[in-house]
């Protein structure tokens, strides 16, 4: 049976005592976390004291300066009062790592992952009770939040408001603030491209197919259609859903700037290769810099040759302004591909070094934590004389 959606109402009533101000622009505070910091899952760790402050104390040990842990991705990880119960895990996870970390000297920037609500792997507890909230795509309703939608940003904005006033976090670290990388359409976009255009987006479709380049640069196996992209209309698709992508993080930072003023916001980011390839993700974070909602921000450095690597980090370079906190994700293990020992990390190090990264990102601890010791003296001495 499918589960009761969840009215408006029912979404106001849930986060109430997280309302949001009028939105409004602010200057970018450029606030830096440090120079080295490192994504972070900890959920074995976290389960056992000793083993979490041990694993605090590595850390600083080796130059990491902030963690990016777990704060909602799949599930949520904090004692949320508005998430479905179904995808609240570990109630006291978040108040043990900020505990830890802080004893340790390490500033706490937790994740949030913004638009997925079940991801690839479908429509979780959230979008099955909201089936509207969905992107549509490859035939069904998929683990996507639409952010035209004002009743799921409104959703998104009220967890990212819970999380910052409730814990003593450092800053907020965004991940998925972006549409899905495929040609699909949403309820709230159908609607509107009707109106303003009489053009049903749900019947733009064909046989020809294509791939799309994903965020580390490689071309992935499963085909989209061709002829949605060739559709004159699709050019407005895409600039109405870079709008609203825009519209929820300006939300998200009114949110934080009322639940706790002057908190740093950063993001993760596929990188300036979208703006170019006129990719399906939206993600328009050159704006987001120029408009004040971040801090500092990471692209991505998922690539696994030299001339893929530089050329990415060249490219992100050349459209971060100057003076703003750049930092470059190295992928350490990734779903694009692994870098194979210390020499390899190493060197993507020196390479961003190069390219005039302020600092760096690792992604991930567990897959970094190998080649830590070996790793130390080049992670302390990064950034201090460029």
């Amino acid at each position: 049976m499918q589960a009761p959606v969840m009215s408006k109402a029912s979404v106001l009533v849930l986060a109430a005592a997280f309302a949001l101000p009028e939105i409004a622009c602010r200057a970018a505070t450029s606030q830096s976390p440090g120079r080295i910091g490192v994504y972070a899952r900890l959920h074995e760790e976290a389960s056992s004291p000793d083993k979490l402050r041990e694993t605090m104390r590595f850390m600083k040990s080796v130059g990491i300066e902030f963690i990016l842990p777990s704060g909602k991705d799949l599930a949520v990880y904090w004692d949320s009062q508005i998430a479905p119960k179904e995808l609240v895990k570990d109630r006291g996870y978040m108040e043990r790592i900020i505990q830890s970390a802080h004893a340790e000297g390490l500033k706490m920037y937790p994740v949030f992952c913004v638009a997925t609500e079940g991801g690839e792997g479908g429509p979780n507890a959230v979008l099955k009770r909201n089936p509207s909230w969905a992107f549509f795509y490859e035939g069904a309703r998929r683990g996507y939040i639409d952010p035209g939608n004002a009743d799921a940003r409104h959703y998104e904005v009220s967890l990212v408001s819970e999380l910052v006033s409730k814990y003593d976090v450092d800053g907020l670290s965004l991940d998925y603030c972006r549409c899905p990388n495929r040609p699909g359409y949403t309820d709230t976009g159908r609607a509107e491209f009707l109106k303003r255009h009489n053009v049903d987006l749900a019947k733009i479709s064909g046989a020809g197919a294509e791939t799309l380049e994903t965020e580390g640069g490689k071309k992935p196996t499963s085909l989209v259609a061709a002829s949605a992209r060739a559709n004159p209309i699709w050019p407005e698709w895409r600039k109405w859903r870079t709008e609203q992508i825009n519209a929820l993080a300006r939300e998200i930072r009114a949110a934080v700037n009322k639940a706790k003023p002057g908190l740093p916001i950063s993001s993760y980011v596929w990188g300036y290769h979208t703006y170019k390839n006129k990719s399906e993700v939206c993600q328009d974070w050159v704006t987001w810099i120029n408009d004040g909602i971040l801090d500092w921000i990471n692209p991505s450095g998922y690539r696994y040759t030299d001339e893929a690597f530089l050329e990415a980090a060249r490219l992100n370079r050349a459209h971060v302004p100057k003076g703003f906190p750049f930092y470059i994700t190295i992928g350490v293990k990734t779903s694009h591909g692994s870098l194979k020992d210390a020499a390899e990390v190493r060197k993507q190090m020196a390479m961003s070094r190069q390219c005039g990264a302020d600092g760096l990102v690792f992604f991930t601890w567990e897959s970094l934590r190998p080649f830590a010791n070996e790793l130390a003296a080049d992670i302390k001495s990064y950034g201090q004389s460029k």
